[in-house]
C-alpha cells in the first residue's frame, strides 16, 4: 500500500461505512411505502433478500480477512436487512413462498459459518471461496439496475428513476471501488467497478432523457 493509501483510508474507511450504512436506511422508504397501503402487494422482497445473504455472507469474509470495516458495515446492514424482511414478512399474505427463501438463505449463511468454523483447509481458501460467492452475489445485485436502463430507453423518460437513490448508489459504489482499489482487495473492487459504470449509466439517462416520454402529457403520464 502506497504512502497516500495509508494517510486516505482512515477517512475513506469511515466515509465508505457512513454513506453505506445511510443507503442501508433507504429500505425504510420501502416499508413506509407498505405500511401506507396495507399490505406488500406490489412490492417484491427480493432487495431484501439478496442484501441479507450478501451481508451475511460479508460477515463471513470480514472476519477471515480480518477486515473490521467490512465485518461492522455488513454486520449492521445484515441486522437492518433483518429488519425490513421481517417487517415484510408480517405485512405479506404469502408466506409460506417467505418461509422457504428465508430458510434456505439461513442455512447457506449457516452451511458457510460452520464451513469457515471447521473446514481442514487453508485460511487462504476459505477467504477465496467465500470472496468468490460474496463477487457473485454482489455482481448479481449491481446488475439489477440493468433492466430500469432498459425501460427508461425504451420509454426514452428518465421518470422512473429515483434521481437521489442513483446518486446515492454512484457514491458508495464509488467510494468501496475506492476502498478496493487501496486495499487491493478484488472482492470488493470487481463488483464496485461494475456497480460504479452502471451507476454512471443511470445518471447519464437524466440528462439524455429529462421528463416525460415524447408525446406524452405531464399530467396523463402520471397515470401511467
Amino acid at each position: 500500500m502506497t504512502t497516500f493509501g495509508k494517510t486516505i483510508l482512515p477517512y475513506l474507511s469511515f466515509t465508505a461505512l457512513s454513506s453505506t450504512v445511510a443507503f442501508f436506511l433507504c429500505g425504510l422508504q420501502i416499508c413506509h411505502r407498505i405500511k401506507t397501503r396495507g399490505s406488500s402487494e406490489g412490492t417484491s422482497p427480493a432487495p431484501f433478500l439478496l442484501s441479507f445473504l450478501s451481508c451475511g455472507l460479508f460477515i463471513q469474509y470480514g472476519l477471515l480477512k480480518d477486515d473490521d470495516i467490512i465485518t461492522y458495515t455488513n454486520g449492521i446492514g445484515c441486522f437492518l436487512q433483518g429488519c425490513y424482511l421481517l417487517y415484510f414478512y408480517i405485512m405479506t399474505r404469502n408466506k409460506r413462498f417467505l418461509n422457504k427463501v428465508i430458510a434456505i438463505e439461513l442455512c447457506i449463511i449457516g452451511i458457510v459459518v460452520y464451513w469457515v468454523q471447521h473446514s481442514a483447509n487453508s485460511h487462504l481458501t476459505k477467504q477465496t471461496y467465500v470472496g468468490n460467492y460474496c463477487i457473485f452475489l454482489n455482481i448479481c445485485s449491481v446488475a439489477a439496475p440493468l433492466f430500469d436502463i432498459g425501460k427508461v430507453v425504451r420509454n426514452k423518460s428518465s421518470e422512473s428513476l429515483p434521481l437521489p437513490l442513483c446518486i446515492a448508489c454512484f457514491v458508495v459504489c464509488f467510494q468501496w471501488m475506492f476502498y478496493g482499489y487501496i486495499v487491493d482487495d478484488i472482492v470488493i473492487l470487481v463488483p464496485n467497478v461494475i456497480a460504479t459504470v452502471i451507476s454512471i449509466l443511470q445518471l447519464s439517462l437524466f440528462v439524455i432523457y429529462p421528463g416525460a416520454p415524447p408525446g406524452v402529457f405531464p399530467e396523463k403520464y402520471e397515470h401511467i
